[in-house]
């Protein structure tokens, strides 16, 4: 229903309104009414009213000052004039004054139900038009989001961006100061149990989505000095950067709060203070590692963990993942011994933590190690065994068929797809995959059929076509969310691929919505 406001110094004129027509059978409520401007200032001041009905001709405040005082409390009011024939240059001040429409006294009940209709028309597609801003602003605060917590599993996996695109990317998620603070990582999380519980019980695998949804809300308390994401890959186990000083009250809130809002226990794992967002992989391993040994707890024992431990060589986990990769499996294995092998010289834990380090690699929640894998493991061989069925399981589901150089393709035509909107380069990509940048510009030619650039501009055209259709975003606007580098550039190379304007593009698009619009 939609508020109505009657403004008339004859009450008879306002009792007739009323008796005129069926108000609320219209989609209207008669909710105020005012035998001059003063009171329907006051009214309008104090209540949200939609269509305001006024005569214009009215003691102590006339219409047409109340028009002006009208549009400045509520600008998107509609407005209906009644005035007599006499005054009807008064009617005309109000039409410039944008009311909806004027009727001259006395109002037929047809000519009154007809104007209403059409107001309720108009009050409606305001109406809906707001309700899709309303969803269109949702739709973008997720993408947003989604948008940056690619961002930062980027930056925590290493993966290398450009010089010229990491400011900029700062920038746009908000993170400009982080890169001059010493931060900490903490992870934490409940871990699959695997198990057959009684009827009722609560289980991790239960609380997942409530457990991600209280670390944000926890994360919302600290606005400045915490960043939250996750790993879809992993459910259950949160991230968070904190700015240096606040981590251990934070990682007590976490505890505290899952606690007393899930009734269930948690294990968390704090990294070591970095400097500097290059450091920012090294911080998140730490905190990785940490949650793993805090598993190994008994429920009890569970305080944060921290992890001081040296790292596996940067150099060496490089080499592992370019094995991977190209389904090199005999050098992973030999790579591997010696690791498994050096470690466990200093102890068996030591070990496990080699190889918990190592199955990061995968990046898949099963390869994790849980808390029944380390009674069972004991040597070196029988930590081999184990990463080396996941190796195998890794280069299968990367590619069933084929291992080598197109199973790296396949990997990059992937990685293009969720990383569209970011600076991609031949020669980062490349170093990602540990290939010379004009070997690997031929054989992705060769494996995708066009180049690496047209491949990555095919790519951001979907996604832009995608925002140009169903949102009204600005050509600003697309460009940004698609990783073009500039508006005329976006807008020259698509109108070079498909002959017409972006612009055009969405006029043409809205106007065959509108023609197969099944309401007209």
């Amino acid at each position: 229903m939609y508020n109505v406001l009657i403004a008339d110094d004859e009450i008879e004129v306002r009792e007739g309104l009323k008796l005129k027509v069926n108000w609320q059978d219209l989609g209207f409520v008669i909710s105020g009414e005012a035998a001059n401007g003063i009171e329907a200032e006051e009214l309008l001041k104090a209540e949200h009213f939609d269509l305001l009905i006024t005569d214009m001709n009215m003691p102590v405040m006339d219409g047409i000052q109340l028009l002006d005082i009208c549009r400045s409390l509520n600008p998107s009011i509609q407005i209906m004039i009644i005035t007599g024939y006499e005054d009807f240059h008064y009617a005309r001040a109000g039409v410039r004054s944008q009311a909806m429409d004027y009727l001259l006294k006395p109002v037929t009940r047809d000519e009154l139900k007809t104007t209403l209709n059409k107001i309720k028309d108009e009050l409606d597609k305001k109406k809906q038009l707001h309700g899709d801003s309303k969803v269109m602003q949702w739709r973008l605060s997720q993408y947003y989001k989604e948008m940056k917590q690619r961002f930062l599993l980027d930056l925590v996996r290493g993966h290398r961006l450009s010089p010229s695109s990491l400011p900029e990317r700062m920038r746009l998620f908000h993170l400009e100061s982080w890169q001059d603070h010493s931060v900490c990582f903490i992870t934490a999380g409940m871990r699959n149990s695997g198990m057959q519980t009684a009827s009722g019980e609560r289980i991790p695998e239960m609380l997942h989505l409530p457990f991600e949804l209280l670390c944000h809300e926890i994360a919302q308390s600290y606005p400045d000095n915490v960043q939250v994401f996750h790993d879809g890959a992993h459910p259950g186990i949160m991230h968070f950067i904190t700015l240096e000083g606040i981590q251990h009250e934070f990682a007590q809130q976490i505890t505290a709060q899952t606690r007393s809002v899930l009734s269930m226990d948690v294990q968390v794992g704090l990294g070591l203070s970095v400097s500097g967002v290059e450091r920012w992989k090294e911080g998140y391993i730490h905190s990785l590692l940490a949650w793993n040994s805090a598993g190994r707890k008994s429920a009890q024992d569970r305080v944060p963990e921290v992890d001081h431990s040296p790292l596996l060589p940067e150099e060496t986990s490089r080499m592992l993942h370019r094995c991977l990769i190209r389904g090199e499996l005999d050098s992973f294995r030999s790579v591997i011994q010696k690791e498994l092998a050096d470690s466990f010289r200093i102890s068996t834990s030591h070990m496990i933590r080699s190889l918990f380090q190592i199955s990061l690699l995968f990046e898949q929640e099963s390869s994790w190690i849980s808390p029944e894998w380390v009674l069972w493991l004991k040597t070196p061989d029988q930590a081999e065994l184990l990463l080396m069925h996941w190796a195998e399981d890794f280069v299968n589901q990367q590619q069933p068929s084929e291992v080598g150089e197109e199973t790296v393709i396949e990997s990059a035509k992937r990685y293009i797809e969720e990383n569209y909107m970011l600076e991609l380069t031949l020669t980062s990509l490349a170093e990602q995959y540990n290939y010379n940048s004009t070997y690997f510009s031929e054989i992705f030619k060769e494996a995708a059929g066009i180049s690496f650039i047209q491949y990555v501009t095919d790519i951001r055209m979907k996604h832009a076509i995608r925002l140009l259709k169903e949102t009204q975003l600005t050509v600003w606007d697309v460009t940004e969310l698609t990783g073009f580098r500039s508006p005329s550039y976006f807008s020259s190379k698509f109108k070079k691929m498909f002959n017409i304007s972006p612009s055009d593009y969405r006029l043409l698009h809205s106007e065959k919505i509108d023609n197969h619009d099944p309401k007209k």
